[in-house]
């Protein structure tokens, strides 16, 4: 599921206002409303620096993929958020020509990208959370399974992985304590990617100021740091030593800013920009990513019409 592999990026100006709210703290942790469906669209550039592996060109690849999160309340009153990807469209260029792929027709979609993107489409998930609104589990992972009898475990695994990282995904930057403009934080997490392994995210970030945006009270939040691949552990948490396709470079570095909706809350836009200093089978290939992922609707799910893959 390359959502995932996207994790970030993107730009907007705001005008900060006033607000009595200002001087007292505000805690800015996502909570999904049962009875309701979100919209989000995620746009995705990424640049695979491939002349430095002797390569004529780079490789470019955008993409847009629109995603559901439609929730409910289940009968032990835990919060369950439904995670659909809707629709994927992309396009790459590479070598001097383009290939595109759009995931309503893949018929018609190149068959480069199509054995890459073409199984994400209708793939999902559900995460769990407490009715305080801490996340329990991820579940319903069977779309992102292959076998059919003996589903496949290295699938499963790698299912959980891509439930974990999209969750980590929306609270990059959020801080775990409340916040008052101008306050300063670090998050220090351990992340684990399906081909790199556990990578350590480490951010300094910022509570920026309110804004006013889209008729909304929205906490304006900037961060920056770094991205470190780090030895993988076992259920004892100790370090074990495992062989990886894809390592992250020490001097990797990320940053961006998100506006959460103190109304609704939720995030409204996000962005995640990133330069990876990849090694792939020990050979370092720069990689430039920028992701822009924005609340397109937040609507009570009976009258939300998502768009079907």
């Amino acid at each position: 599921m390359l959502r995932t592999a996207a994790l970030l990026a993107f730009s907007f100006f705001c005008l900060s206002l006033p607000s009595p709210a200002q001087d007292g703290a505000v805690e800015l942790k996502l909570r999904w409303v049962p009875g309701m469906t979100y919209l989000q669209e995620s746009d995705t550039e990424t640049t695979n620096f491939l002349t430095v592996l002797g390569k004529a060109t780079d490789q470019k690849l955008s993409l847009q993929q629109t995603t559901s999160i439609t929730v409910k309340q289940n009968a032990s009153g835990q919060t369950e958020a439904a995670v659909l990807i809707q629709s994927l469209v992309g396009e790459m260029s590479f070598e001097g020509k383009n290939y595109a792929f759009d995931s309503k027709n893949p018929g018609s979609s190149s068959p480069q990208l199509r054995q890459t993107l073409g199984g994400a489409a209708g793939k999902g998930f559900t995460l769990v959370y407490s009715d305080k609104g801490e996340f329990l589990d991820a579940k319903d992972l069977g779309s992102m399974v292959t076998g059919d009898v003996e589903p496949d475990l290295t699938s499963i695994a790698t299912a959980r992985q891509l439930a974990a990282l999209y969750r980590r995904s929306l609270e990059m930057g959020l801080p775990k304590i409340p916040v008052r403009p101008g306050d300063k934080w670090i998050t220090d997490e351990f992340v684990v990617f399906p081909q790199a392994g556990t990578v350590q995210v480490k951010l300094n970030a910022k509570f920026d100021g309110i804004v006013d945006r889209e008729g909304h009270r929205q906490a304006q939040i900037s961060f920056e740091g770094t991205m470190k691949s780090r030895p993988d552990k076992d259920s004892q948490g100790r370090e074990v030593t495992t062989e990886r396709p894809v390592t992250l470079g020490d001097n990797s570095k990320a940053n961006g800013h998100v506006f959460f909706d103190l109304e609704t809350k939720t995030i409204s836009l996000a962005v995640f920009a990133a330069s990876i200093q990849l090694k792939v089978e020990g050979r370092p290939m720069p990689v430039h990513q920028q992701v822009t992922t924005r609340l397109v609707s937040m609507k009570p799910t009976a009258e939300a019409q998502p768009v079907k893959p």
